[in-house]
């Protein structure tokens, strides 16, 4: 397998774990704050920052490998 073969299935894993990570911030918010509130619940914030570093992450990885670097 080559890195272009590669570049697919490492972008979908990383989206979908970050997406998930996301979701579960999400809805920690919601039961903190309930709907309408525009700030982060306390315990939701390591999950709201996971998800962006697993989303960049899987991004960066996937072009790294397609790219053959």
């Amino acid at each position: 397998m080559n890195g272009a073969d590669l570049f697919l299935p490492i972008l979908i894993a990383g989206m979908v774990i970050g997406t998930a990570l996301l979701v579960v911030a999400v809805v920690k918010t919601v039961r903190h704050h309930g709907w309408g509130q525009q700030r982060w619940a306390p315990s939701a914030v390591p999950w709201f920052v996971a998800g962006f570093i697993v989303l960049v992450a899987g991004l960066v990885a996937a072009f790294t490998v397609a790219n053959g670097a």
